[in-house]
């Protein structure tokens, strides 16, 4: 009985811990599961995440999580991103998403991350970055992998628009495949956003620049390790940002949460 009561304890004190760390607290997980007052979302918080919205001087909280719905084999979350009244837990803005389960995607502890870097699109207007990381292993052999998917979402409103999508993190198979395949050559980029001048609407282009690498686990000379740059600008057409030139073999697919690239 002893043993019982102390794993109990153990298991809430574990769940505390990980609340804390997330930066939420319960009257934060409270508001999101209530986001449609007449339906409260069911259901085992997953991957919260707070934080502090810069612009606000503390009166505004941002703040993500999923809801587990479903069972094992068909399972599928239902996310809430918002941006809080930090005294009152109040949404002010907010983005309802869904993400399902297949092979290569699922949400774990740490899927779901704000990304409160300052994307200042236009005066008045910035930006809330939410990023998203599959937790499954995905398949073993694969010619071109995406991740580290990051969505920028805009206040409008009482909703927080989607205005751009993107894999932070690309690779590519050149020869054979990403993964166990022997004497495979692939090339990994990452990429990183700059915010530049004002376009014809009156929002900043945002400068993409991908970091290039090839890589092998051939057998043979090694690889000149030197990124190579690739840049892109995207530009806001009044309402999303649209890609000024050809499409690069980086961007692939994205977004599992809140883009679908309109």
């Amino acid at each position: 009985m002893r043993l019982a009561v102390a794993l109990i304890a153990c298991l809430f004190a574990g769940l505390a811990q990980a609340g804390a760390d997330s930066g939420c607290t319960g009257d934060i997980e409270d508001a999101l599961r209530r986001v449609q007052p007449k339906v409260e979302i069911q259901g085992p918080a997953v991957s919260p995440h707070c934080k502090p919205w810069p612009p606000s001087a503390g009166k505004v909280v941002a703040a993500v999580m999923a809801f587990e719905q479903g069972s094992d084999g068909e399972r599928q979350w239902l996310g809430v991103l918002a941006l809080l009244d930090a005294r009152t837990n109040r949404i002010l803005h907010s983005h309802r998403f869904k993400v399902g389960e297949d092979a290569v995607t699922s949400v774990g502890e740490y899927s779901l991350r704000l990304d409160t870097a300052p994307y200042a699109l236009a005066p008045g207007v910035r930006a809330l970055g939410l990023r998203y990381s599959s937790a499954s292993s995905g398949p073993s052999a694969a010619d071109a992998r995406y991740g580290d998917e990051l969505t920028l979402f805009v206040p409008e409103a009482r909703q927080l628009r989607p205005v751009l999508g993107l894999p932070m993190s690309s690779a590519q198979a050149i020869k054979g495949c990403l993964g166990s395949c022997p004497n495979a050559v692939w090339d990994e980029a990452t990429l990183t956003i700059a915010v530049g001048a004002a376009g014809p609407q009156g929002w900043n282009d945002l400068l993409v620049t991908a970091a290039v690498v090839r890589e092998s686990n051939a057998e043979s000379a090694p690889l000149d390790r030197k990124p190579q740059r690739e840049r892109r600008v995207y530009r806001y057409d009044g309402s999303a940002y649209r890609r000024e030139a050809e499409a690069p073999w980086w961007e692939g697919y994205c977004c599992t949460v809140g883009w679908t690239g309109r």
